[in-house]
């Protein structure tokens, strides 16, 4: 049965090798993922089928913003609506704790941009030429957090 379940150290090698597969060389090394799941600022959650992790959300939460700042579906199940759940979890949270929600994405991601305008996130500013490969990176907030 799936669940959303907090991410734990004994996920580790799973979190990993989902980060690589999907964001490559731009993939969070083994110590910031390590440092993410261990730091009580850092909320890390995963979609998880019989102890397999589908789908993963980090974020980072200051005293009133909760950041988005890594969500992936392994590329064997995509479009299945994995991720939504993640990222509606997580607007339920930020909702109920009275924070804004934000989250950063390259421009060029088409598809990501589309799910996060869908969910009620609108674009705020742009940094350009944030990425390494010369993308401009998107800040966007949920209209109706708090």
């Amino acid at each position: 049965m799936m669940q959303i379940r907090k991410i734990k150290v004994e996920h580790f090698d799973q979190l990993y090798s989902l980060s690589k597969l999907i964001f490559k060389e731009e993939s969070w090394s083994k110590d910031q993922l390590r440092e993410a799941i261990e730091d009580d600022n850092y909320l890390c959650i995963s979609l998880m089928d019989e102890g397999k992790i589908l789908a993963f959300l980090i974020a980072v939460q200051s005293l009133d913003d909760i950041n988005i700042v890594s969500v992936a579906t392994h590329s064997d199940h995509q479009k299945k609506g994995y991720a939504t759940r993640l990222l509606n979890w997580m607007i339920n949270l930020a909702k109920y704790v009275e924070k804004t929600l934000s989250l950063e994405v390259k421009s060029k991601n088409e598809v990501a941009i589309k799910l996060y305008e869908k969910l009620g996130f609108v674009k705020v500013h742009e940094r350009p030429r944030y990425y390494r490969d010369g993308d401009t990176a998107l800040i966007m907030f949920l209209g109706d957090t708090k």
